[in-house]
This record gives structure tokens, sequence and C-alpha cells, in this order.
């Protein structure tokens, strides 16, 4: 049986962003601190030119940080203790949409305190001491859970599903004797599927700690105490990584982003669930396993046939989570759904879209119509117009128009949110009207239904503008 040990915040990294209320005594507070931190980085760079190991301190009330010598691409100085690294950035303007403070939470402190707390007294800090007014954005996130009762292998990497491109296991080095027949001279310590802003990680938690002793904190902080652990098991810890790139392609189920900050806070369970949804692991039989590792099947009349990708496919259509699989996605006892998938955030058109597209058509046209002239261009274009409304209702123009409106209405959503800046999309919205609205050449020769008008009259920006 699958026992669930504990689900944590492992990781959490902040930026904090100027707000559009602070003003210019507390900008000016903000910049005497920072001034201060800076003379305080030489004294440190003197003492390490100096090899001296004496830290140089820093108070501020109750809170007390170590000033490092040096510091991080974008920032002009960190301060760090056993809880928190916190990088401040010198900056000239009051508006700036970079962040001016970058704060990474220990993980032994998120384990000893909680995530919570943690931010509560990190943001009660900052608020007192640093700047009053701020916005924040989570830039990084790990949640994770940790299980007894189940020991991964090389195998379970072929029953993960996933739309992830890319994937990796990983490997400890073990004495000869210990030899793992699946890793020769190394044994199996766990898998990672997806990149950099969204992956699944499943490690053996039991050997990083014996390996690394600052990671030795999860015991006693998170295990003991708790009445299904078990210490002579292994533990295998089950670990997601959402960064900002990520979160801010995300919506939940109420239409909000999750760059929002208290989104992604009050919808860690929905996060969660996401995360085993986009990741699991199939209940699929060790000898259909090595069938995906090799690559084909064999028979018992000792035939062999490759494995197709349609025959993949079917495999893990056929196949079911595992149930402790879908035990995990409660997190501590609340299960959220409804985090809607990737919201691709709306780019600017290309020229290089546009002449690939115009490749594309003539190279079609031609193996069609044997043809690549104008007279040519312009039945095609009547003929793919008439299939269009046979098939759909709708001609190729307006649904064009159709389409623009929904890139329109996306931007919109994103600027409303914070997410994206496209100052000339307006410019657009209004070529978009005069030029394909009102086209009535011999190419197109459409008569507008009255559905279109009415998606444009509803902009706010083609009101007042004579649309007839």
């Amino acid at each position: 049986m699958v026992e669930i040990i504990s689900q944590h915040v492992d990781t959490l990294k902040q930026h904090y962003y100027m707000s559009s209320i602070t003003d210019d005594i507390d900008f000016k507070k903000y910049l005497l601190v920072i001034d201060d931190l800076l003379s305080l980085k030489k004294e440190a760079q003197e003492k390490s030119n100096n090899y001296s190991s004496e830290a140089v301190i820093v108070n501020f009330g109750i809170h007390k940080f170590n000033v490092l010598p040096n510091s991080i691409t974008g920032f002009s100085c960190i301060i760090a203790n056993s809880d928190v690294t916190i990088a401040f950035r010198k900056t000239k303007n009051i508006i700036s949409n970079s962040p001016i403070i970058k704060v990474e939470f220990r993980a032994e402190f998120l384990a000893r305190v909680g995530y919570l707390k943690c931010i509560k007294i990190i943001n009660d800090f900052i608020k007192e001491h640093i700047i009053l007014n701020y916005n924040i954005k989570i830039s990084e996130i790990h949640l994770a859970t940790d299980i007894q009762g189940y020991n991964f292998s090389h195998l379970d990497f072929f029953r993960v599903k996933t739309r992830a491109r890319t994937a990796q296991t990983h490997e400890d080095v073990t004495e000869y004797a210990k030899a793992s027949v699946f890793g020769g001279l190394t044994s199996f310590s766990g898998f990672t599927f997806g990149g950099g802003n969204y992956h699944l990680r499943v490690y053996n938690k039991t050997l990083e700690m014996t390996k690394k002793k600052q990671k030795s904190f999860a015991k006693p902080l998170l295990w003991d105490g708790k009445s299904n652990y078990d210490e002579k098991k292994t533990v295998w810890r089950v670990e997601v990584q959402f960064r900002r790139e990520k979160l801010k392609k995300l919506m939940n189920c109420d239409n909000s982003t999750f760059d929002d900050y208290f989104t992604v806070l009050n919808s860690i369970p929905a996060l969660w669930d996401k995360a085993l949804t986009d990741y699991r692991v199939m209940d699929i039989d060790d000898g259909t396993c090595f069938d995906l590792l090799r690559g084909k099947r064999t028979f018992k009349n000792g035939n062999e046939r490759l494995l197709t990708k349609n025959s993949i496919y079917a495999i893990f259509k056929r196949a079911e989570n595992f149930t402790f699989w879908d035990d995990m996605k409660v997190w501590n006892g609340h299960l959220q759904s409804g985090v809607k998938s990737s919201f691709q955030v709306p780019k600017n058109g290309s020229l290089d879209y546009v002449s690939n597209s115009i490749k594309s058509l003539f190279s079609t046209m031609g193996k069609y119509y044997g043809s690549l002239s104008s007279e040519t261009l312009i039945q095609a274009f009547r003929d793919c117009n008439q299939k269009n409304i046979e098939d759909n209702d709708i001609s190729i123009i307006e649904n064009s128009i159709n389409k623009q409106l929904d890139w329109f209405e996306r931007i919109e959503y994103f600027k409303s949110n914070g997410v994206l800046s496209m100052p000339d999309f307006r410019d657009l919205e209004r070529s978009i009207y005069s030029t394909v609205a009102r086209a009535s050449d011999d190419i197109y020769n459409i008569s507008f239904t009255p559905a279109i008008y009415e998606r444009l009259d509803s902009r706010a920006i083609f009101k007042n503008m004579g649309v007839n």
C-alpha cells in the first residue's frame, strides 16, 4: 500500500515590482537602503579579497543578514541568512517593468514554518524596512509529495504518459557488489519529464539525503511524527516545478490568470492536480514496458514486430492510471481542478508567417490546378470560399475576421492582467475594419452577414466609425 507522508511547497521564489501607488518618499527610502547595502557590499568584497572569513552583518530590527560580496545578473546587491536570500536592484526610475527585489526561500525554512507563514514574514519585513508598497509575482514554485510503499524503477520511465518532449533518467554510482542490473555500476535514482519552465521530477529522497546531508532536514521536519511513516522504507519524492513563463499562460476556472500572485497561492491544489494530469504514471505490465524499452514486440512463435506510433498510442489508451497516482491528486485533503490548458499569449504577426503561407499556397495550388497564373489564384479563392460556405456556413474572409477579433480580445485580456504590452494593436484593429471588412473586389465578392457587423459594432474601437 502506498502511503503519502508529506505534501508541501519545497521551493518558492518571488519577484517584487514597484507599485503604481509608490510615492517619491517611499522611493527615496528604498534607494537609501540600497546605497547602505552597496557600501556594505564593498566592505565584504575587501574582506573577501584579503581572504578574511569574517562576515559583514546587517541588521533590520529582529532580522539579521550577511551581506554577500557578489551579486547576480540584473541585481545590485544580495543579503542572505539561513532562511532566505534577497537580491536588490538599484533603479533610477520609480516606474519600472523589471523586478526590484528577488526573494528565494530556503527549503528548510518552508518545511519548518510553512510557506504561508514564510511569505508573511518576508512580506512584512520588506514592507517595514525596505519599501512600503509593491506588487509581487511568483517566479518559481515547486510542489512536492513524499511517498512510501512504491519503489520506482527504470520501467516506470516507460509508463509515464505526457506530451513533454524532453525526458531523462537519473543514476547514482554504487559499489560494484550492489550494482543494479539496469544501471551497470549505477543504480536508478529517478527520472525527469519536461523542461525548465514546467517539469515533473521523481527521485529517491532517502538516497539524496544520504548523499547530501544538508537535505536531511526533511526527516525531522516533514516525516517524523507521521503515523504512516516507516523508517525502514525508502521515501520517493514526486515534485513538479512551475516557473512564471508557464504560470502566466494558465487560467483558473474563474478565468483569472496564474500570473496573479494570490491566484497561485489560493490554487496550490489545482496546480498540483493539473501537473499530475499532464504527467501520468500508467498501470502497464512489466512485459509491455520491456517492449516499449526495446521498441519492438516479440511473439510466442519468436516473430518480432516493431512498435509503431499507433501501437504505442493504443497501449497507453487502454491503460489506466496507477491508483496511487490518482490518490496523490488530493493535496493535503483538498482536491481542486479547473486549471485550463496552456493559454497561448498572443504574438505579433510576422512577415515570415506571411511568406511561409504564400509559399505553401502556391505550392499546393500548382499541384491541384496545374497553374500559378493570376486567374488561377482568383479561381482558387472562389472555390475555397464556396467550399468553406458549404462546410461551415461562413466565408473564408468572415472566418478570418472572426479569428482576428478573437486575437484582439485575447490581447486586451492579457493587457488588463499586466501580462502583455502590445501598443500598436489598436492600429491593426482599425486596419482590419477599414480594409478587410470592406473587401468587395472580384477576388472576394462577399456580402457580409449581420453577425460580423454585430461583432465589429461591439468592439469599442469601431463605435462612431460609420459601420454600414
